[in-house]
């Protein structure tokens, strides 16, 4: 079993890699193999252009923006379970992972029939969302968006681990009962 992390947070030491960390170490724990990808020090790192480049080639993502991102695609072809891991950002995914999204457009190859063929049908999609605020002030919607980005590339919907009303490192790594539940779900992905 193969986990990789999509983390969008713009910080280097945040509340969504601490809490990233605890699901992780619960997956690890269960046999997976885990890895994070902080889009945040991708040293090239654009947004999608919608060209429509990637659809000429059929059976891999064939992205023509050059940058870091293809590389992360890789990973991604080759995961059984991509995590995407944000804070909530004025009700939304934080920008990293909002552009990590927009790149996930070749993964999708739009048929002459009108079907869409996704590259990573079948696997195994779950998010990760950091909250300041209660769970209603906006990560109910950056887990709708991940829900509708799963469902749209046929995969299978794990469910959201969120950790709303977070305040700082130091007291999320105190905080046993949060470490308790999302080593639970970290299991569950790796099950």
């Amino acid at each position: 079993m193969r986990i990789v992390a999509l983390q969008g947070s713009p910080r280097a030491e945040s509340n969504t890699q601490a809490v990233l960390d605890m699901v992780l170490d619960g997956a690890r724990q269960a046999g997976a193999q885990t890895e994070t990808v902080r889009l945040i020090e991708l040293e090239d790192f654009r947004g999608c252009m919608e060209c429509f480049g990637c659809q000429g080639v059929a059976d891999k993502p064939d992205c023509q923006v050059e940058d870091d991102m293809l590389g992360v695609l890789g990973k991604l072809m080759k995961a059984d379970v991509i995590v995407w891991a944000t804070p909530v950002f004025c009700w939304s995914p934080a920008w990293p992972l909002k552009m990590a999204m927009d790149r996930f457009f070749c993964m999708f190859k739009f048929q002459e029939d009108g079907q869409i063929r996704s590259l990573v049908e079948g696997r195994r999609m779950a998010a990760v969302v950091t909250a300041g605020g209660k769970e209603t002030d906006g990560a109910d919607l950056v887990q709708e968006i991940c829900r509708r980005l799963v469902e749209f590339s046929r995969c299978k919907w794990e469910g959201t681990f969120v950790a709303a009303e977070v305040k700082d490192l130091e007291s999320i790594r105190k905080d046993a009962a949060l470490a308790g539940r999302a080593r639970a779900f970290g299991k569950k992905l790796a099950s």
